[in-house]
């Protein structure tokens, strides 16, 4: 951190124990910060386990219980059909009232909760830090900075505005609302920080925002020795070879239609860690239904162990949107194991990626599953080769402190 704040408020949403990539980097972060001597204090939406003193929950606790509930309950298989039915209207009800309604997105509830309570919250801060996804996160932030006018620093995950699909509310009805709301918060900001140089790019120009605010800060991971000497020690001459997938897929943002044409063949066997909605998507697509298990999303720390002994290589997927950049594509690189990632568009942010990473392959629908093939044994003898040190450098929360 080039400049030492006494006091750091950070406003997100989403915090530990949600886990999403978002919420991985900001852990990664806030301990980050709290070792170099930093008073750090979270706002969030996220209900806690237990309280903390540097964490302020806001919400209904009630109301994320029964929505969590549903959420549950509608992936057991229940042998009602009365009730299944009754859980299917009940979760299309409620999409429906937040992708038409919900502005600036489905958490709306809980930014009129931050203006409700903003009297009661600790405002003695140095620097409010605001990290989207959701986007209401910069909302709320703005709430609590209107008067403090305090140094602000946006996070930014995916795009807002400039999304091409699966929008994050009814852009017929806000568009202009999202631009313009966008627009402030670009032009109060002292910086604002965007995961790779393609999405900073498109915003640079969309919004006529000034260079000196922006800035590139790498999606981040932290490098575990142990995860490393596990994945050096997984025995790849063992056939089939077994593909692992660690995460959600979205109609219209990351599907996996394309790369499963593409390696969707007898002698893979692929692993999905994700959920019932993304489990749909794949097996629409299917041609060998055989050669896949599913499997519930796993705390990260499991997930780590999973990547590094259980499978051959780590299966990344492009998103349609060139200003989105797959988040997860750092956390598997940071255990060494072979990662192929697919890449949906010529302009896919993660080439950027691919001379500094030795374990990465890059494929596309125009290559020759023979070819992959090859590739992907030759990335079997790479594995011993991980440059530790360049990522550490380059893709760890210190290096990301560095920059603010």
């Amino acid at each position: 951190m080039k400049k030492k704040y006494n006091k750091i408020l950070i406003v997100t949403h989403q915090f530990a124990p949600h886990q999403s990539p978002r919420t991985t980097r900001w852990k990664l972060i806030y301990d980050e910060l709290i070792k170099g001597g930093n008073d750090v204090h979270i706002i969030t939406g996220t209900p806690q386990d237990e309280i903390q003193s540097h964490v302020t929950y806001i919400g209904n606790k009630q109301a994320s219980k029964v929505i969590k509930s549903l959420r549950e309950q509608s992936k057991i298989q229940q042998k009602k059909f009365i009730r299944n039915l009754f859980l299917k209207f009940l979760k299309k009800l409620y999409r429906f009232f937040y992708k038409t309604f919900a502005w600036p997105d489905y958490t709306m509830f809980w930014v009129f909760a931050v203006w409700r309570n903003r009297k009661k919250i600790d405002l003695d801060y140095d620097l409010i830090i605001s990290v989207s996804l959701p986007f209401s996160s910069h909302l709320a932030a703005y709430i609590l900075n209107k008067k403090n006018r305090k140094e602000w620093i946006m996070d930014i995950g995916d795009p807002f505005s400039l999304k091409s699909n699966a929008f994050e509310n009814n852009k017929y009805l806000y568009k202009n609302l999202n631009y313009y709301y966008e627009r402030k918060f670009y032009n109060l900001a002292s910086k604002i920080i965007f995961t790779h140089k393609e999405a900073l790019q498109a915003h640079k120009k969309f919004f006529g925002i000034n260079d000196e605010k922006l800035l590139v800060g790498n999606p981040i991971s932290s490098f575990n020795q142990k995860i490393y000497n596990i994945s050096k020690s997984y025995n790849y001459s063992s056939k089939p070879i077994i593909f692992g997938y660690f995460g959600i897929l979205t109609k219209g943002v990351r599907t996996p239609k394309n790369v499963l044409n593409v390696l969707d063949v007898n002698n893979f066997i692929f692993n999905w860690y994700t959920n019932p909605d993304s489990k749909k998507l794949i097996e629409d697509c299917l041609i060998n239904k055989d050669n896949h298990n599913y499997m519930d999303i796993v705390p990260r720390q499991e997930a780590l162990i999973k990547m590094a002994g259980s499978i051959h290589c780590l299966l990344s997927i492009g998103n349609l949107n060139p200003n989105q950049l797959p988040s997860k594509i750092i956390e598997y690189l940071s255990t060494g194991k072979p990662v192929i990632h697919f890449a949906e568009l010529e302009n896919d942010p993660v080439y950027d990626l691919e001379s500094s990473f030795n374990n990465l392959l890059i494929i596309t629908n125009k290559d020759n599953i023979s070819e992959i093939e090859d590739s992907v044994n030759n990335l079997f003898s790479l594995v011993g080769d991980f440059n530790e040190k360049y990522f550490i450098n380059n893709f760890t929360p210190q290096a990301l402190i560095k920059l603010i």
